[in-house]
């Protein structure tokens, strides 16, 4: 998969592989009220995070997972990551997330349908799975804003999670 077409852009975003020298922007941003909605905890240390990035980058060597830097065009300020992860089967999984600062700004829905785009061109998928919490209605609207339907609803440890799918064709969408 390393054969695959980046980077990518949007009107307003830069969406770059994910690359460790990335990680003193990132790291910053990763706070206890950003991750309320996902399965994850921020980080400890710095360090810590950097050895996630570490096993990133050895996922997307490895064509299984692809991580990307959401960039402002003009200034080229950090905005938030998304990946593709399981990209080598047949139900690859979108996650995403923007820094607080930066939420209610459109960023989230221009960089999903920005990687959703890219991905119906580049991956051969049945669909896309997209995971949200329960309470995080602005994920939601962004999964059902490309097509998506609720495959089913399973509780997680933080909350409970909706999985979205998402056709892995455009053509119904404008």
């Amino acid at each position: 998969m390393n054969h695959l077409p980046i980077p990518i852009a949007s009107s307003r975003l830069n969406i770059l592989p994910f690359e460790l020298k990335d990680c003193p922007d990132i790291y910053p941003y990763i706070t206890l009220s950003l991750t309320q909605f996902m399965s994850w905890e921020p980080s400890q240390t710095f360090e810590e995070f950097e050895n996630i990035g570490k096993k990133w980058l050895q996922a997307q060597a490895y064509a299984t997972d692809r991580h990307f830097v959401l960039r402002d065009k003009t200034t080229h300020q950090f905005i938030g990551l998304i990946g593709i992860h399981r990209i080598h089967t047949q139900t690859p999984e979108f996650g995403l997330w923007i820094r607080e600062d930066k939420h209610g700004s459109g960023f989230a829905k221009e960089a999903l349908k920005s990687i959703y785009d890219w991905a119906v061109l580049n991956v051969k998928a049945d669909y896309f799975v997209y995971p949200v919490a329960e309470q995080n209605f602005a994920s939601r609207k962004l999964a059902e804003g490309l097509g998506g339907s609720i495959s089913h609803v399973k509780q997680q440890p933080k909350y409970i999670q909706i999985t979205y799918h998402i056709p892995a064709h455009a053509e119904h969408l404008n």
